[in-house]
């Protein structure tokens, strides 16, 4: 075997010795950035959850302050001897 056949070789070895290590390494970071997406879905899902409560707290607060601004209203109007129940304004108006 000459000198150039043995660094031939060891070259070869080299290589596949890098190469597995590379695998390796890029294994590990794919595992690490599954890991984070996971984690990242599981806060997103959590986000979600809390939106939605907060959109159904909003949802009542809105109900009830509908409720009391026709209270007022009637009350208002009974005071002042009206006794009709008036449409309500658009608040876009």
């Amino acid at each position: 075997m000459s000198a150039i056949d043995l660094g031939t070789m060891i070259a070869f070895v080299g290589l596949y010795l890098k190469t597995q290590q590379d695998k390796a390494t890029a294994a590990e970071a794919v595992g690490v950035m599954k890991q984070q997406i996971k984690n990242l879905e599981d806060k997103a899902a959590h986000v979600d959850t809390r939106l939605d409560q907060i959109d159904e707290k909003l949802a009542k607060v809105l109900a009830s302050n509908t409720r009391l601004e026709t209270q007022l209203n009637l009350l208002l109007n009974h005071r002042q001897g009206h006794h009709l129940i008036k449409t309500p304004v658009s608040v876009n108006n």
